[in-house]
């Protein structure tokens, strides 16, 4: 069959109605293509291949998977390890790719050695400071001993000082003897005055024998009065050590109280809680099990507000998922996905474990440059399988194609993908 070209000369037309003519061939061509892409990634986002047209418009039950965008990570997430800004990096005890336990040594800072000094300085004045505490307690302690030592010295003074009064004062004591002798010696005396003054008897009675027997008897009661008085004495002199006594006790517990005051160890503890904690935060540890992912610093870098390293536990690896609003009454718990991606050597395998409840915008870009912008998907949590972790592991945070088989449509795979 032959064609043949017919040249015919074009109708003059205006300039308004050519521009008019091209903006709505324009419009039609736009929509004509927005269709056509909007069903190939239509198509891919819920399984349908471009030759199963009975499948894009007739029953969504013969759809075999819905598809998604993802994204590796593990499963308790990667932790970023920071350190306060304006610090130095000094060392760093890790490579990247090594494991690490609780509690291993990570980064050290350049502060951590005066911060040591700092620690050392207030843990010696607090053993110098317990050290005196300890020295005034036991002296204090020491003239407490003392005081008491007097103050039951004194009080059995004073008892004794009592009974000895008491014994003098009794039948047959020191006092009670001189008072008796004083008696008969002044009933003696009065006697002699009597015989003095009766003329029958007054040559008998001499005035020296008068003064003789007045003397005796000022003589005894002197004596008594002055046992009587020495004896009081005695009592006074240790009714005052029993009072000095106590006030020496009081004196020494106040010593004590005043030690404890003037030690300030509770400060000083608390201080070097504080040093001890700042020591802390210029040793970087590793706060959980795992595998050092990459390290974004050097010794001698400045800290800022940015991480030094990230490490993560990849021993369990899940594939983010992000599912469209339109697949997510096809997508559960339980059922299998593979994962695929250019940078990955085989397929990957999963179960989906949960579906997060917020919808969102994706986050990760999609591969169709045609793609809606205002799409709307929640995250599936997609669990690698334990054969296909360490493959996983080794491309965290990477982007990925996913693809969630409906049960009823899954095909076998031999896994040799």
């Amino acid at each position: 069959m032959r064609f043949r070209f017919l040249l015919t000369p074009l109708p003059a037309v205006s300039w308004w109605s050519a521009k008019l003519s091209f903006v709505v061939s324009a419009s039609l061509l736009s929509a004509i293509t927005m269709a056509g892409c909007d069903g190939g990634v239509s198509r891919f986002f819920s399984g349908k291949t471009s030759d199963d047209r009975s499948a894009v418009n007739g029953d969504e039950a013969r759809m075999a998977f819905v598809g998604a965008q993802g994204q590796l990570a593990p499963h308790d997430g990667v932790l970023a390890v920071m350190a306060p800004p304006g610090d130095r990096v000094a060392k760093i005890a890790v490579q990247e790719g090594a494991p690490v336990a609780v509690g291993d040594l990570l980064v050290e800072l350049e502060s951590l050695r005066a911060k040591r000094i700092e620690l050392d300085v207030a843990e010696t004045k607090l053993e110098e400071g317990r050290a005196q505490l300890q020295a005034e307690q036991a002296s204090a302690t020491a003239r407490l001993q003392v005081a008491q030592a007097k103050l039951h010295q004194a009080q059995t003074e004073v008892q004794q000082s009592r009974g000895k009064l008491k014994i003098a004062e009794g039948t047959g004591g020191r006092l009670d003897l001189l008072r008796r002798a004083a008696e008969i010696g002044q009933r003696k005396l009065d006697q002699l005055r009597s015989a003095s003054n009766d003329p029958a008897t007054a040559r008998l009675v001499s005035e020296n024998k008068l003064e003789e027997e007045s003397l005796k008897i000022s003589e005894t009661r002197a004596q008594y009065e002055a046992a009587r008085i020495d004896a009081q004495d005695a009592i006074e002199t240790a009714e005052l050590s029993v009072a000095a006594a106590k006030q020496e006790i009081v004196a020494a517990e106040k010593s004590m109280l005043a030690a404890e005051a003037s030690g300030a160890l509770g400060s000083l503890e608390k201080q070097i809680d504080l040093l001890r904690l700042k020591v802390e935060t210029a040793q970087l540890v590793s706060p959980t099990a795992g595998r050092i992912l990459s390290i974004e610093t050097m010794p001698g870098q400045a800290t800022t507000s940015m991480p030094l390293m990230h490490l993560a536990d990849t021993s369990t690896m899940v594939c983010i998922a992000e599912i469209n609003v339109a697949d997510l009454g096809r997508v559960h718990p339980g059922q299998s996905a593979e994962i695929s991606s250019p940078g990955l050597a085989r397929t990957l395998h999963g179960t989906v474990q949960r579906i997060d409840p917020m919808i969102s915008t994706p986050a990760m870009p999609s591969p169709f440059p045609m793609a809606p912008v205002d799409r709307y998907t929640a995250k599936a949590i997609i669990k690698i399988a334990p054969e296909d972790t360490a493959a996983a592991a080794e491309r965290i945070e990477m982007q990925v194609e996913v693809r969630v088989w409906m049960e009823a449509e899954k095909e076998p795979h031999d896994g040799s993908s």
